[in-house]
């Protein structure tokens, strides 16, 4: 039986997209953290979960999205807005794209942006995004 884990039996997505607000922004190639449930955790570790603050990290493919990019800028580049937080939640979707389970994510604010370099030297391929939130919900 699961104790709280909110993501423990869920099934596998198909894709995962990021919506800010009410719109969705972004598809991302893949989102992880304790209470999303693609992260490792240990044993001993009580995961985060419904209800709990916490932190996700988010891979970002090569079509980003301007809303969510401009976001990131303000917060951790230009810092105009620290930190400007938002209603984040991070869809799973099956593959005919039926959404699967919705992590909603209270006051999220960016921690961390950083640019991963594609091997072949061809440029950034992917950026990895902290996101820290103050409680989350899930639905679906």
């Amino acid at each position: 039986m699961s104790h709280g884990d909110a993501a423990a039996d869920a099934p596998l997505p198909s894709a995962v997209s990021i919506e800010l607000g009410a719109f969705q922004v972004e598809t991302v190639r893949s989102v992880t953290g304790p209470a999303i449930g693609a992260a490792s955790s240990g044993a001993d570790r009580q995961p985060d979960g419904p209800g709990r603050a916490g932190e996700i990290t988010i891979v970002r493919g090569p079509d980003k999205s301007t809303a969510f990019t401009d976001w990131l800028t303000r917060c951790l580049v230009d810092r105009t807005e620290v930190p400007a937080r938002q209603a984040v939640t991070v869809v799973h979707y099956a593959a005919d794209r039926t959404p699967l389970r919705r992590f909603h994510l209270a006051n999220a604010f960016p921690t961390s942006w950083e640019t991963l370099e594609d091997e072949a030297g061809n440029g950034p391929a992917e950026e990895s995004v902290t996101l820290e939130y103050e409680e989350l919900t899930v639905s679906g």
